[in-house]
């Protein structure tokens, strides 16, 4: 464990955590690999950056599984397709279309 770095209490850089139970909030993780952990997280005060997960779980408590519930009702049961992220970016540079859209119907303008 190490000091408190700005808003979060451990900062893990280049570990690998092995059939460990894994408290998310409050800690950050960047190229960390996770291999059949128990992830758990209950206010999303984590930060994950380009880490690995192999044969995980992950445990949702308090705010984190309210917000899981709400999402669920977008999804009607299937994976969530996220279209977008308050921080732009944070999975590469995106393209300007989408898969999956239609072109917009052109509009007759007779009057």
């Amino acid at each position: 464990m190490g000091a408190r770095v700005g808003k979060f209490l451990t900062r893990y850089k280049n570990k690998t955590f092995v059939k460990k139970r894994i408290e998310l909030d409050g800690h950050a993780y960047e190229h960390c690999t996770f291999e059949e952990c128990l992830l758990v997280l209950e206010k999303g005060e984590t930060e994950l950056r380009e880490c690995i997960f192999n044969h995980c779980r992950i445990v949702l408590l308090g705010q984190a599984l309210q917000i899981a519930k709400i999402l669920q009702n977008f999804t009607g049961g299937k994976p969530l397709r996220v279209l977008d992220f308050a921080e732009p970016g944070i999975f590469g540079k995106r393209s300007l279309t989408t898969e999956g859209t239609e072109s917009p119907e052109k509009i007759d303008s007779k009057s």
